[in-house]
C-alpha cells in the first residue's frame, strides 16, 4: 500500500534529522580518533567521490523513481526495475573502474600523495555498493513506500557510524571509515531486497518482463537528470569555490558557517521535493494538469508558510545563535547569513516546482530554467566577490537562489500549470512582519539563553495566529496540517481547531 504524501514527508524528514544528528556525533568523534591529517584525507576523498556521486547516483536513482511511479501495473514496474538496474550498475562499475585505474596507474599517488591509492581502491568498491543500495532504496520511493525506504536509510547511517568508528578505534584509519561506507551500503541493498520483492519479483533484475518500455526515453531521462543535477549543485558550490580564489581560508570558513545554518531551512522543502516526483509522474502520464495544478499550489503554499516562519526566527536570533552554535570566532558569519535568507526562502519555494517539472519525461524546460539560474548565479558571484568579498558572495547567491522561483515559474507556465497562483503572498508577508515585530525586540534586548528559549515558541504562535487571521491559512488547512504532522494528540488537536475558530478573520 502506498504511503500518503504527509506520511511520506514525515518519513523523509525523520530520516534526514537522524542523519544530521548522527553526523553531529560522528564528525567530532572521528576527528579525535584519527587526527586532523587523516581526517583531511578522508574529507578530500569524500569530496572527490561526491562530485561524481551526485550525478551518477542522482540520475540513475531518479530515473527508476520516476518511471516506476508512472503506472501501477506490476509488469510495468518489474520491467522498469530490471531495465533501469542495468545502466545503474554499469555507471557504478564504470565509476569504480575509474577509481581503481587511478589507483593502479599511480595517478592518485601523483596527484594527492602516497596514502591515496589504497583509498581510491576502496572508493571504487564504494561506488558499486552505493549504486546498488541507491537503486533499491529509490525503487521503494518510486513505489511510494517511503515508510520502508527511510528507516533503511537510518539503519544504513547507523551501521556506518558504528562500523567506521569501531574500525577507527582498532587503528584502521581512513581505510576503516571507507570500509564502513561499503558495508553499510551493501547491507542497505540486501535488506531492501525482501521489501522490494513484496511488490516486484526479484528475478526482474536479470530477466525483466517483456513490456514495451520507452527504453531510449529512460536512458535520455537518466542523462538529462545528470545534467540537471550538475546545474543545481553548481548553485551550492560556485560561491565557495570563487570565494576561496579571491579571499582567505578564514573568510571561506565564516561563509561556510553561514551556509550551514541557512541550509537547515531546507529540511522540509527537500523532503517535499523528494516525495513529489513519484507522486506526479503518473499525472503527467495521463496529462492531468488540473491535479498537477492543485498539488503544486498546495505543496508550494505550505512550504512557503513554514520556510518564512523559520527565516523570521533565524533572522531574529542570528546574532545570538551563531556565536553559540559555531563559536564566538564566527561572529562575522551573521551578516552573510542574513543576506542569504531571502534567497534560501526562494529556493525552498521553488523546490516543489523543481520536483513536478522533473517528473515529466522530457526535461528540456527544466534544464533551460535551471541552467539559466546557474549561469546567473555564476555571473553574479564573478561580479560581486572580487569587490565585496563574503557579502558579495552572499548577495549573489541569494539572488541566484531566489531566481529559481522566476525561472521555474516560466518553465511551469510553458508546461501548462501555474504553481505560484495560490500562494497568498500578501497575508503570509503580513503574518511574517507581525511576528518579526514581536520577536526581534525580544531577541535584541534579552539575554542570549532567554532569547533562545522565548523567541521560537512565541514567534511560532504569533505567526500561526496571524496566518489564520489574515487568511494565509484556513480552518480546514489547519486541520490538514495537524493531521499530517501525525504526532499531535487528538484532544489537543480539537482544542487547537476550536481556538482557530475563535480567532477573528480579516478574510474568509
Amino acid at each position: 500500500m502506498a504511503d500518503s504524501l504527509s506520511s511520506a514527508v514525515r518519513s523523509v524528514v525523520g530520516a534526514k534529522l537522524f542523519v544530521v544528528l548522527a553526523g553531529v556525533v560522528f564528525t567530532p568523534a572521528l576527528v579525535r580518533l584519527i587526527g586532523p591529517a587523516e581526517y583531511g584525507r578522508y574529507a578530500l576523498v569524500l569530496s572527490i567521490y561526491g562530485l561524481v556521486n551526485v550525478v551518477v547516483i542522482g540520475g540513475a536513482g531518479d530515473a527508476v523513481r520516476k518511471y516506476i511511479s508512472e503506472r501501477s501495473d506490476p509488469a510495468w514496474r518489474a520491467a522498469v526495475y530490471g531495465y533501469a538496474f542495468r545502466p545503474a550498475l554499469t555507471l557504478g562499475v564504470l565509476v569504480g573502474a575509474a577509481f581503481w585505474l587511478a589507483a593502479r596507474s599511480g595517478l592518485a599517488a601523483r596527484l594527492f600523495g602516497a596514502p591515496f591509492p589504497s583509498l581510491f581502491y576502496l572508493l571504487g568498491a564504494y561506488a558499486v555498493a552505493s549504486q546498488l543500495a541507491s537503486h533499491n532504496l529509490r525503487t521503494l520511493m518510486g513505489l511510494e513506500r517511503e515508510s520502508r525506504s527511510e528507516p533503511l536509510k537510518v539503519l544504513e547511517k547507523a551501521l556506518f557510524v558504528v562500523t567506521a568508528l569501531g574500525l577507527a578505534v582498532l587503528g584502521f584509519g581512513v581505510e576503516g571509515v571507507l570500509v564502513g561506507h561499503i558495508l553499510a551500503s551493501a547491507a542497505a541493498f540486501v535488506l531492501a531486497l525482501p521489501i522490494v520483492a513484496r511488490s516486484i519479483p526479484l528475478r526482474a533484475l536479470v530477466s525483466p518482463p517483456d513490456v514495451d518500455l520507452p527504453k531510449r526515453g529512460i536512458v535520455r531521462y537518466l542523462a538529462s537528470t545528470a545534467v540537471f543535477f550538475l546545474f543545481l549543485n553548481s548553485l551550492y558550490h560556485v560561491d565557495v569555490v570563487l570565494l576561496q580564489a579571491w579571499t582567505t581560508d578564514e573568510t571561506v570558513g565564516y561563509y561556510r558557517g553561514a551556509l550551514s545554518i541557512a541550509e537547515f531551512l531546507w529540511l522540509v522543502p527537500i523532503a517535499v521535493q523528494l516525495v513529489l516526483l513519484q507522486r506526479t509522474s503518473n499525472l503527467w502520464a495521463t496529462n492531468d494538469l488540473a491535479a498537477i495544478q492543485r498539488r503544486a499550489e498546495r505543496a508550494t503554499r505550505y512550504v512557503l508558510l513554514l520556510t518564512v516562519l523559520l527565516a523570521v526566527g533565524v533572522a531574529a536570533l542570528a546574532g545570538v545563535f551563531v556565536p553559540l552554535y559555531l563559536g564566538p570566532a564566527f561572529e562575522p558569519s551573521v551578516r552573510p547569513l542574513l543576506l542569504l535568507l531571502p534567497g534560501v526562502v526562494g529556493f525552498a519555494v521553488a523546490r516543489p516546482t523543481l520536483a513536478i517539472n522533473q517528473s515529466r519525461r522530457s526535461l528540456r524546460p527544466l534544464l533551460v530554467a535551471t541552467g539559466a539560474c546557474s549561469l546567473l548565479n555564476l555571473a553574479l558571484n564573478l561580479a560581486l566577490i572580487p569587490a565585496y568579498g563574503m557579502a558579495g558572495a552572499a548577495v549573489a547567491t541569494s539572488i541566484g537562489y531566489g531566481s529559481l522561483v522566476g525561472f521555474q515559474a516560466l518553465a511551469a507556465r510553458r508546461l501548462g500549470y501555474r504553481p505560484f497562483a495560490g500562494l497568498r503572498w500578501r497575508p503570509i508577508l503580513v503574518s511574517a512582519a507581525g511576528a518579526a515585530l514581536v520577536v526581534v525586540p525580544i531577541a535584541l534586548l534579552s539575554p542570549p539563553l532567554l532569547a533562545l528559549a522565548v523567541v521560537p515558541p512565541l514567534g511560532g504562535l504569533t505567526y500561526a495566529a496571524l496566518a489564520v487571521v489574515t487568511g494565509a491559512l484556513t480552518r480546514e488547512e489547519v486541520g490538514e496540517v495537524l493531521e499530517g504532522i501525525g504526532v499531535v494528540p487528538r484532544g489537543l488537536e480539537r482544542r487547537l481547531v476550536v481556538a482557530v475558530d475563535r480567532l477573528p478573520k480579516l478574510r474568509e
